[in-house]
């Protein structure tokens, strides 16, 4: 999804860090893959991660709240890495209006 179509779906203006599209053709503002194929539950019908709708459905309910995987629980000789996180959504103290 392009920034314009983000702002709009969350309310909110961003600031994400400057970067080369991964793709000639593509505008989308999300560069980095999160989670793990068929386990979105949105089942956007152009996503390519989602393969399997029923597939879907079995992957969201082994998810544990508790776990820091999107499905089920670490399993021997899985390895987590800390990620820094920043928000990109520009704070109302940032943001200047033109009239």
């Amino acid at each position: 999804m392009s920034q314009e179509i983000v702002e709009k779906s969350i309310g909110e203006k961003l600031k994400p860090p400057k970067r080369k599209n991964l793709r000639e053709s593509c505008n989308c503002l999300m560069g980095n893959d999160i989670g793990a194929y068929n386990s979105c539950g949105n089942l956007c019908k152009y996503c390519y991660a989602n393969s399997n709708k029923v597939l879907v459905k079995e992957n969201m309910k082994k998810h544990i709240e508790t776990s820091p995987f999107l499905i089920g629980k670490g399993e021997e000789g899985d390895k987590i890495t800390e990620a820094k996180q920043k928000s990109w959504i520009i704070d109302d103290s940032q943001i200047s209006f033109i009239y």
